[in-house]
């Protein structure tokens, strides 16, 4: 298997480890994360 794709999968699996174990990362929806992402955004053109 490619080294990028296995590097991908190890990633997701860490990210659904992650979320499955915190309890607000549980709570969260695209609703409550709109303004977090627009917010970060407005950071990153910033920097």
């Amino acid at each position: 298997m490619d080294e990028r794709l296995k590097a991908f999968e190890r990633l997701l699996t860490i990210m659904d480890e992650l979320r499955a174990q915190c309890p607000w990362d549980q709570q969260q929806t695209f609703e409550t994360l709109r303004n977090l992402t627009i917010e970060e955004t407005y950071e990153l053109a910033d920097a």
